[in-house]
């Protein structure tokens, strides 16, 4: 019975927070952050990486690995308006402010399910989504290295060895669900220990994160598949489907990063209760073995 006690206090605790609502916040505030944010993305890697390398190889691995059935088409029209130079001067302080807007917003989001009541700063929520733009290029460079390890390996081995198909299979394997379990853990863990202002251990926060990659990964293996038939909309929405399907897997993703928050808090709160017990609970021993015999 307990774990179904746990499920059931993990629903209450995410229909009391609104966690529904504030998935489709992120999701709004995703998509308006989505052309700025990859500007500044591309802009900071051009000084790394050769920017036609940036264009077409760093941004589309790491969108095919995160955005399923969408992510080239994606990469495609944002490099496009990346190359613009219209947009990369004249509007630059406001891509910088429209792609730091969705970290507000989860900086709000993860602290009303971490239950936090007092308010950072507006200089270091200002840091802190500045920090979180460094870290998205921090693992999107990431990304790129491990992407460009795996295709030399993969290169290599069919010539060693002679394993074509067991190369290319492990190959679509690390792209499509390791690299991107493995960045989402990592990415995610530090965002459930850094970001809220009650911040939990390190063990909870990877349960936490642990929860939301393998949910994250079995919603994305249903969302591809739901896209193949999905096509059969395309005369209700027409040349919108795409921008729907997109907003739906980000609203998607949103609510199991506030699942994973959620397990996180839970289990945040089973702890200190658990302290709190243990801690009033000695006293009381100590009392007893000082009293005197009768």
């Amino acid at each position: 019975m307990q774990p179904f006690r746990f499920l059931w206090d993990l629903a209450k605790s995410f229909l009391r927070h609104g966690c529904a609502s504030l998935a489709a916040s992120l999701a709004f505030f995703s998509l308006l952050s989505l052309f700025p944010l990859v500007f500044l993305l591309l802009y900071g890697l051009s000084f790394v990486v050769n920017q036609e390398v940036v264009g077409e190889q760093v941004l589309l691995s790491f969108l095919k690995g995160f955005l399923p059935s969408l992510g080239e088409h994606i990469a495609k029209e944002l490099h496009r308006v990346s190359a613009l130079e219209t947009v990369r001067w004249a509007v630059f302080l406001t891509f910088v402010w429209f792609g730091t807007l969705v970290f507000y917003e989860l900086d709000y989001a993860l602290n009303v399910v971490f239950e936090s009541t007092w308010r950072r700063h507006p200089l270091i929520s200002t840091g802190i989504a500045v920090a979180s733009l460094a870290a998205t290029e921090f693992v999107l460079l990431l990304s790129y290295s491990a992407t460009q390890i795996v295709n030399f390996l993969t290169g290599y081995v069919p010539r060693l060895w002679g394993l074509d198909l067991l190369a290319l299979a492990a190959h679509d394997l690390f792209l499509t669900y390791t690299l991107p379990f493995t960045l989402a853990f990592l990415a995610v863990t530090g965002l459930y220990r850094l970001v809220p202002r009650r911040r939990p251990h390190w063990r909870e926060a990877m349960i936490g994160a642990l929860t939301f990659s393998l949910l994250w990964i079995a919603t994305k293996l249903l969302f591809v598949t739901y896209i193949t038939y999905a096509t059969v909309y395309a005369q209700l929405y027409g040349s919108l489907l795409e921008v729907i399907l997109l907003l739906l897997w980000v609203y998607y993703s949103a609510a199991l990063l506030l699942i994973g928050a959620e397990v996180s808090h839970h289990l945040q709160q089973r702890a200190q209760v658990w302290s709190e017990v243990t801690t009033t609970a000695a006293p009381s021993d100590q009392v007893v073995q000082n009293d005197p015999p009768v």
